[in-house]
Parts: structure tokens; sequence; C-alpha cells
């Protein structure tokens, strides 16, 4: 049998009434966050942390600590740190979206405001501690990266470093596109246009020869530059740098495929006319 919102609306009370347990169980089980709650202190709050009554919310965070105290003059001035957070949000659908907010300061923040772990979550699978295990592990990754006095292993960096680039992070209020979807929209127009390019020259080569000098070099240098591209390209490390490399090769290649095609139109004109 299909499930519909109700069945939805009621998982996702079942996890809000049981948050406050679930979460304490994983910061008392969990030797990572120790360091983490003698600093700040873990506040879960089914309903959030403004009031407790938006039955639609369950924030998990860390609190606020004071890091330095400065005088200024007469005066004293602390600087507070405040805490990341795990932010469970139920829609109007009953789907859910799991956001993770990072440690921060007045001077010091992330340039991502958040990042969204989860779009259309079903909450059946809130219900699952395993499913919730793993959101919780990337709390605690994202609490060490972010935090002043943090200190990430090598397998926190890069699981932050694939929160990052597979999810979709909100940067200046706006919901920005993952980085891979980004790149892979790039190669994949990148491998589109020059196998496009590729193709003209071939039919160039073979429907048509030509007699004149400058064609037959220009030719070659496309040629030439088309293997470059395919050396490049075997060699990439890194999508970013080698890209706009072979960017300036491939606005070389589509300039002299088009003066191929304006060369091949001028002499059919004369041949057309004698």
């Amino acid at each position: 049998m299909a499930r519909n919102r109700q069945d939805r609306l009621k998982d996702f009370d079942e996890f809000y009434n049981n948050s406050i347990l679930t979460f304490t169980e994983f910061r008392d089980c969990d030797i990572r966050a120790e360091k983490f709650e003698r600093e700040y202190m873990l506040h879960i709050c089914p309903g959030s942390r403004n009031g407790g009554t938006d039955k639609r919310i369950v924030e998990v965070s860390w609190g606020y600590r004071n890091y330095e105290i400065e005088s200024i003059g007469l005066n004293w001035k602390a600087f507070t740190e405040t805490g990341s957070g795990l932010l469970f949000e139920r829609g109007d659908n009953g789907f859910v979206m799991v956001t993770l907010i990072p440690a921060h300061t007045e001077k010091r923040k992330p340039i991502e405001s958040s990042i969204t772990l989860k779009i259309w979550l079903d909450p059946a699978k809130l219900k699952d501690n395993h499913f919730l295990m793993g959101i919780w592990d990337d709390f605690i990754s994202y609490t060490e990266y972010t935090s002043l006095d943090g200190n990430p292993t090598i397998f926190q960096r890069l699981r932050v470093s694939y929160l990052r680039n597979f999810k979709h992070l909100v940067i200046d209020n706006k919901w920005m596109p993952t980085s891979c979807s980004v790149i892979g929209k790039e190669i994949l127009k990148f491998t589109i246009t020059v196998g496009l390019s590729g193709f003209i020259i071939v039919l160039v080569t073979l429907f048509y020869q030509p007699k004149e000098g400058q064609s037959i070099k220009q030719l070659e240098e496309t040629n030439r530059k088309l293997e470059i591209i395919s050396t490049k390209m075997g060699k990439i490390q890194s999508f970013g740098t080698e890209l706009k490399n072979t960017s300036i090769i491939l606005d070389s290649i589509n300039i002299s495929t088009d003066s191929i095609l304006a060369e091949i139109i001028k002499m059919k004109r004369l041949k057309e006319h004698r």
C-alpha cells in the first residue's frame, strides 16, 4: 500500500517525540562528543530553540561559549563562538529537509551558511537509528571542521569535502547547485563541443579536398590542437584547472572550424561561377 501524506506526518511526529532520547544516546555513546559537550553543551530541541512550539522542527545544536575576553579601557568584551547545528524541518507534504549549520564567530564564518544534507527525505527513515547515526557522523565531522578548536581527522576532512561538493550549499542566502553537477555539465558541454568540431573536420576531410595551401594548413593546425586536447584529457587530475586551460584551445578549434567552412563555401561559389 502506497504511503500518503498522513503516514509521513505520523512518522515525523514519532521522530519528534523520540528525538531527545535518540540524540542523548548518540551523545553519551560517542567519545568524539565529549569535548564539545564540555565546551558548548548539546541542546536537543523538538519544536526549535525559539520557544519549542513549532511541531515541524527538531533542532540539535551545540550552544555558545566565550573563547576570548578583551579589555577595552575600563570595559571588557567577550568574544563568543556559536556551535554547529543540525536541523530537521518537515514540509507541508510531510517530507523532511535536513540541514547542517556551521560553527562560527562574529568574524570567522565559512563561505556557506548551511549545507543541505537531505531534501525530499521520507520521515520513515528517521525511525532507523543506523540512518540517523550517519547524519550524526556528518554533524560531528562538520563540528570538528568548523569549530575554532576543532581537530578533524583526515577522514572527517574527506567527509566534509564530500558534503561541500556533492550536497547543496546555501551561500549569501542562495541555494546553490552542487559543485559536482556544475563540473559535470561543463565536462559534458566540453565533450559535445569538441566532438562536434571533430565531426565537422571529418566531414570536410571525406567530402572535400582543399586545393588552397592555406586551407590545408588550417586543417593540419586543427588536427594538431585536437591531439593536444586528447593528451590533456588523459592527464586530467583536477577538473577546474584543466578545463580552464583546454577551454582556450577549444575556442581556437571553433574559430579554425568556422574558418574552414567559410573557405569551403568560398571555393564552392568560385566553382559555380566558373
